[in-house]
């Protein structure tokens, strides 16, 4: 088993949780979401998955599975999503956990999601 080099953390990436607020009326209402945190990380496409498209309000949406390695990092929940800015990938987190014979690194499934008209 190759053991993860830390020198392949190369992108900078940005955990963003949801966001609610209230509205005039007291309701509470999705806003989008927010940056919670940074880290330097490396993704990985996963190989023997194969992208999935669907119709979503009339656009095409590309769904591809990827592998995001991190350090361990003790705020990620299910419910965020990462977001590289420098070439704008965005990727929803599905589930994490110990890298593989590591207690150093979090691997990070995710579906890197993207609209395309």
């Amino acid at each position: 088993m190759k053991r993860i080099n830390p020198a392949d953390l190369n992108k900078r990436l940005t955990f963003q949780s949801p966001s609610r607020y209230q509205d005039g009326e007291g309701n509470w209402v999705e806003g989008g979401y927010k940056d919670a945190f940074t880290v330097w990380g490396s993704i990985k496409g996963t190989g023997s998955m194969r992208n999935v498209d669907v119709v979503v309000a009339g656009a095409m949406e590309v769904r591809s599975p990827k592998k995001i390695i991190i350090r361990i990092n003790k705020n990620v929940k299910h419910n965020m999503r990462i977001v590289h800015k420098k070439d704008g990938r965005t990727f929803d987190v599905k589930d994490f956990d110990f890298a593989k014979d590591s207690k150093e690194f979090y691997e990070v499934i995710c579906e890197e999601v993207g609209i395309h008209a």
